[in-house]
C-alpha cells in the first residue's frame, strides 16, 4: 500500500518548524500553542470525537507527522485517530486554580502528535483546550478549526493552496528580489538595537508558566478607545505593544542594553474566511523603540505609528514573504541565527507576541455550550523566555502571559502586569 502523499511546507511552515527545533534543542516540548476556552457546561463529547474523526478524513494533515524530504520538510498524514483525552478536576477548594493546574501539566508535558484536544471536567463546566504544534497552523487557523468542530456545517470548511505562495506568484522576479533587499535592510536596522530582555538566563530545564489578565467589558471598551487614540490606523496591536514596552521598562529590565524589539505577525487571510484551515499565512513585522523613546508616553506612540507608516509606504509588511521563501532552503540552525541573533550576539526579541483578535463565537457558543472565557498559551525560545498573548471574548480583552521558570521572576513579572494594567487604562498605577 502506497503511502500517502506528503504536504511540503510553506515558507512560513518552515519558519515556525526553524523556531520549533530551537525549542526541542534547548529542552522543551517544542513550539507547541494552547487555546483553552472556558465552557459554561460539559459539551457533547461523544459528538465532538466524531467531529474529530471528520476532521482527519477532511483535512489528513491534522495528524500527520513531519518528514525531511531532500532539503525540504513535509506533513505526511498517518491516518491516525486524535482522541479526545478526558481529565477530571478533583479539588473542591479552588476549582480555578485547580483546572489551570491540570492546563498546565497537560501542556508542559512532552507531546509527538502535532495535535490533540482535551476536555478538563469541572463540577459544571469546564475547559476545552486545542494543543498544537505551531508548523501545523497559526492562531488564526486553530480558531477556524475549532469552529469546525463546532460548525453545524462542516462541509464549508475547504482547504486552500498557502497564501504565502499565491502571493509570491503575484510578482515578478524583480519585484521579489527588490522586496529582498528591503526586508535584509529592515532586519539589519532591527538587529542593530540591542533589544532589553526579561532574563538574562540563557539555557536550564525550564517550565511553562501562566498568568492570565482578563478585563472587564467596560474597561476592554476604554482600552480600545484609547488605542484608537493613540494609534487608530495601525490598530490595536501597537497600542499594546507599546503599553507593555513602558511596562518593562518603568518597572526595570533584567537585561538592560539599548531598547526594545517585539516582532509580530500579520496574517493573510480575510477577515472571517472559513478557509484555509491548516498552515501559516502569516508575515512578519517589528515594533522598535530606544529606551529614552519609550520613557516618554505620547512619543513613543508617535514613534510606532510613524514606523507602521513607512512600513506601509515602503511595503515591508509583504517584504518578508520572500526573505521567508529563501529561508527555507537553509539549515535550521543557521536560520534560526539569521531569525535571532543581533549584531552583537545577543537575543532580537524583547518578546514573543501574538494579537488573534476577536474569538467570540455565535450566541449558541460551542456546540451549544457557551463559552465564559479563554487563555492561550505558546512555547518560546530562551531568552526571552516570556510570551504576551492577547484575545478577546465576549466584549471581554484577555491577556495570557506565558513564561519560563525559573529563568523569568515571578514577583518581576507580576510588577510588570501591574504596570501594564496602568499603561493600557491610561490610569495611575499607585
Amino acid at each position: 500500500m502506497s503511502q500517502p502523499a506528503p504536504i511540503f511546507f510553506n515558507p512560513a511552515d518552515y519558519f515556525t518548524y526553524v523556531l520549533d527545533q530551537e525549542i526541542r534543542d534547548a529542552g522543551m516540548p517544542g513550539g507547541y500553542c494552547g487555546f483553552a476556552l472556558h465552557l459554561a457546561a460539559a459539551p457533547d463529547l461523544e459528538r465532538l470525537q466524531q467531529r474529530l474523526d471528520l476532521l482527519v478524513e477532511r483535512f489528513p494533515v491534522a495528524s500527520a507527522r513531519i518528514e525531511r524530504l531532500g532539503k525540504r520538510h513535509a506533513w505526511r498524514p498517518s491516518g491516525q485517530r486524535i482522541l479526545l483525552e478526558r481529565h477530571r478536576c478533583e479539588t473542591a477548594a479552588d476549582e480555578v486554580a485547580e483546572l489551570q493546574r491540570i492546563q498546565l501539566l497537560i501542556f508542559n508535558r512532552p507531546e509527538t502528535q502535532a495535535l490533540t484536544l482535551h476536555w478538563i471536567a469541572g463540577s459544571g463546566g469546564g475547559i476545552l483546550l486545542l494543543n498544537w504544534n505551531h508548523p501545523l497552523l497559526d492562531a488564526r487557523g486553530a480558531k477556524i478549526l475549532l469552529d469546525f468542530l463546532g460548525s453545524e456545517r462542516p462541509d464549508s470548511f475547504k482547504e486552500s493552496p498557502s497564501l504565502i505562495e499565491a502571493k509570491l506568484a503575484q510578482w515578478s522576479l524583480w519585484k521579489k528580489l527588490w522586496l529582498l533587499l528591503k526586508a535584509k535592510r529592515h532586519n539589519n536596522q532591527a538587529n542593530s538595537l540591542d533589544s532589553c530582555l526579561p532574563t538574562q538566563v540563557e539555557q536550564g530545564p525550564q517550565t511553562l508558566g501562566l498568568k492570565v489578565r482578563c478585563y472587564d467589558v467596560e474597561q476592554s471598551k476604554r482600552i480600545a478607545k484609547l488605542a484608537q487614540q493613540h494609534t487608530g490606523m495601525a490598530g490595536r496591536t501597537l497600542y499594546y505593544l507599546g503599553c507593555f514596552m513602558r511596562a518593562m521598562e518603568m518597572v526595570g529590565p533584567p537585561a538592560a542594553k539599548a531598547g526594545y524589539c517585539i516582532p509580530y505577525a500579520f496574517n493573510l487571510r480575510r477577515q472571517n474566511a472559513p478557509t484555509p484551515v491548516f498552515g501559516n499565512h502569516v508575515g512578519c513585522l517589528f515594533a522598535r523603540a530606544t529606551r529614552r523613546q519609550v520613557q516618554d508616553r505620547r512619543a513613543l506612540f508617535e514613534h510606532l505609528l510613524a514606523e507602521h507608516k513607512q512600513v506601509v509606504r515602503d511595503e515591508l509588511d509583504f517584504a518578508y514573504l520572500p526573505l521567508m521563501w529563501l529561508g527555507q532552503w537553509l539549515e535550521p540552525a543557521k536560520y534560526a541565527k539569521f531569525l535571532r541573533k543581533q549584531h552583537s550576539g545577543g537575543e532580537l526579541s524583547s518578546l514573543w507576541f501574538s494579537d488573534v483578535g476577536d474569538l467570540s463565537w455565535a450566541k449558541n457558543g460551542f456546540l451549544g455550550v457557551p463559552v465564559t472565557d479563554m487563555s492561550m498559551m505558546c512555547w518560546m525560545t530562551l531568552p526571552p523566555g516570556l510570551a504576551m498573548l492577547i484575545g478577546q471574548v465576549n466584549g471581554r480583552l484577555t491577556l495570557s502571559y506565558n513564561y519560563l521558570s525559573p529563568a523569568v521572576d515571578e514577583a518581576w513579572l507580576e510588577a510588570v502586569i501591574a504596570r501594564m494594567d496602568a499603561e493600557l487604562l491610561e490610569s495611575d498605577p499607585g
